[in-house]
């Protein structure tokens, strides 16, 4: 967030009278989450940040960016690119950039593409030097802009892998990975439900959902185990 208030995309928040101004088109969710993301990621080492992208792309958008694990992934927000005829400038959200290989990632968070708005950013940087497009967000896209490959990726994907990826090492890659899935069940456009988790001491475990005048939810009768109980505490 204090890239996007440095940069400007968020700094009238924090005037005086700034609750006032927090309507309309005026909602800068989406730079604020460019900026928490992306730039948590800028202070990560090589190694960790190359696994931190990948992890936000998905596995199958990273092979295809053909960026280099080998290679540190330099990260840009909002380039002001000039390069576009008939505009003063086109902005994408985020460049990735490792060896001759560019990545472009439009952040959307309950907003719609403008029109053209990957097909302009593609042709700004140069179809050439593009290897794949990643549009973060809700919104629809085509699996091909100005012929480059193009993936869509929801927040709740990231939620999903985030949740699933286990890295038992205290490290920066793991804090930042908790805290990332901790912000994203916060949000409606990133909470999961990836069920309940086995406990550690019980070699088997079964559900059953009983309502009264109704039949078990789960069918055969789970086995009979030792009693497990959660507590969910409000708040939480």
């Amino acid at each position: 967030m204090m890239e996007a208030v440095a940069r400007r995309k968020a700094h009238w928040l924090f005037g005086s009278g700034s609750e006032k101004n927090f309507i309309g088109k005026r909602r800068p969710q989406e730079d604020m989450v460019t900026s928490a993301v992306f730039g948590s990621i800028g202070l990560l080492s090589p190694k960790d940040r190359c696994k931190a992208i990948e992890i936000l792309l998905g596995r199958d958008a990273f092979n295809t960016t053909g960026l280099s694990k080998n290679c540190d992934i330099g990260t840009e927000l909002w380039p002001r690119l000039t390069s576009l005829e008939g505009r003063r400038h086109v902005e994408p959200d985020v460049l990735l950039r490792s060896a001759d290989k560019t990545t472009i990632v439009e952040v959307k968070w309950h907003a719609p593409l403008s029109k053209r708005q990957l097909e302009q950013q593609v042709e700004a940087v140069g179809a050439e030097n593009v290897s794949a497009v990643v549009l973060l967000g809700e919104a629809g896209v085509g699996e091909n802009i100005s012929g480059t490959p193009c993936f869509r990726r929801t927040w709740r994907d990231v939620s999903g892998d985030l949740q699933n990826w286990q890295d038992q090492k205290s490290s920066a890659l793991s804090l930042w990975g908790k805290t990332m899935q901790a912000f994203l069940q916060e949000t409606d456009m990133g909470r999961i439900f990836n069920g309940l988790p086995i406990p550690r001491k019980a070699k088997k475990v079964s559900y059953s959902f009983r309502k009264p005048g109704h039949r078990p939810w789960l069918e055969p009768w789970p086995n009979k185990v030792e009693t497990v109980q959660y507590t969910f505490k409000r708040g939480v």
